[in-house]
């Protein structure tokens, strides 16, 4: 007996190692599994811009990170005394003007190295919705702006594709993995929503029809339609629990991982199991064990994988 609809999934041509720079950009399945990724020690870069839900923006993202345009204090923003961009996440945001242009600035350098060496780039969609502020065009935050001073649209799938065709010229160097969020919009209305991330699958589809370097990853069906069940969210009903984010995890590892980085995984799984470890005694005689065997496994996988820094488990593995 079946008790959920199993999504497919075929394992990737464009795979991922622990030493091979990607970068992930846009909506929160993005942070969710960049979180992962640098957990588990992979050479990632998460959204340079902080989350960004519509496609627009993560054009306008891209295209300034591989040009390396550095942001000017002309482009910021002032609202109730902190200074912004409307081309950022609230994360970026300042009291001081000069700190919020120096971390944007960072991370796009920061982003644009990261390009240079990068094979793989994840693009996470959120919707298809926009706001729109006079004079600055669509926005990827309104950063608490009342409502009355955007006018809000839902973007055609020709525009999304006009937009990425804008940059083809910078994206066909890259394997290109294109994901849904299955974050529900439920605030833009439950119809709105169902309407938004139809516009953001039909775009998709034709994009990885059109281009052979470009790819779908189902992480809206793993959850919209294997879960299914709102067991599966969080308390406010539209963000997926720890649970459904472990479980698309799971799905992502046996879509892009060979044998090698798995087994990987599973070590470096079991030193961060090892570094939360809470010892009834410290300084007992097996605990002590316990911390010289993690500290053996770390030195041995550190010399095996030359890219791999467990300073900081080794501090607190030790720390009493």
């Amino acid at each position: 007996m079946k008790l959920s609809t199993q999504v497919s999934i075929s394992k990737s041509e464009a795979t991922l190692s622990h030493n091979v720079p990607a970068l992930l950009i846009g909506s929160c399945f993005s942070q969710n599994i960049g979180n992962k990724l640098i957990d588990h020690k992979f050479a990632v870069h998460v959204n340079p811009n902080g989350i960004v839900f519509n496609p627009i923006s993560v054009v306008n993202s891209l295209k300034r990170i591989a040009d390396h345009e550095t942001y000017t204090a002309d482009e910021l923003q002032q609202y109730d005394n902190k200074w912004f961009s409307f081309n950022h996440h609230s994360s970026f945001s300042s009291f001081d003007k000069t700190q919020c242009l120096k971390g944007i600035n960072t991370a796009l350098t920061e982003a644009h190295n990261y390009l240079q060496k990068t094979e793989t780039i994840f693009i996470t969609l959120g919707s298809a919705w926009v706001y729109e502020y006079e004079p600055i065009g669509i926005v990827a935050n309104c950063h608490k702006i009342p409502n009355k001073n955007f006018s809000k649209r839902l973007l055609s799938v020709k525009e999304i594709l006009t937009a990425f065709d804008s940059i083809k010229n910078v994206l066909k160097h890259y394997n290109l993995v294109f994901t849904v969020s299955p974050v529900r919009h439920s605030k833009d209305g439950l119809h709105e929503n169902n309407l938004s991330k139809s516009t953001l699958h039909l775009a998709l589809h034709n994009l990885v029809e059109q281009h052979s370097n470009c790819a779908y990853f189902p992480a809206y069906e793993l959850v919209i339609d294997e879960l299914r069940d709102y067991r599966f969210f969080k308390d406010d009903l539209v963000h997926p629990s720890n649970f459904a984010v472990n479980y698309v995890w799971e799905k992502f590892s046996d879509c892009f991982f060979n044998e090698s980085t798995i087994a990987l995984n599973t070590a470096i799984q079991k030193i961060k199991a090892a570094v939360h470890h809470k010892p009834f005694n410290f300084n007992s005689e097996a605990h002590q064990t316990f911390i010289k065997n993690n500290l053996a496994l770390m030195d041995d996988l550190s010399k095996k994988n030359a890219f791999l820094n467990f300073e900081e488990e080794k501090r607190l593995l030790q720390k009493s």
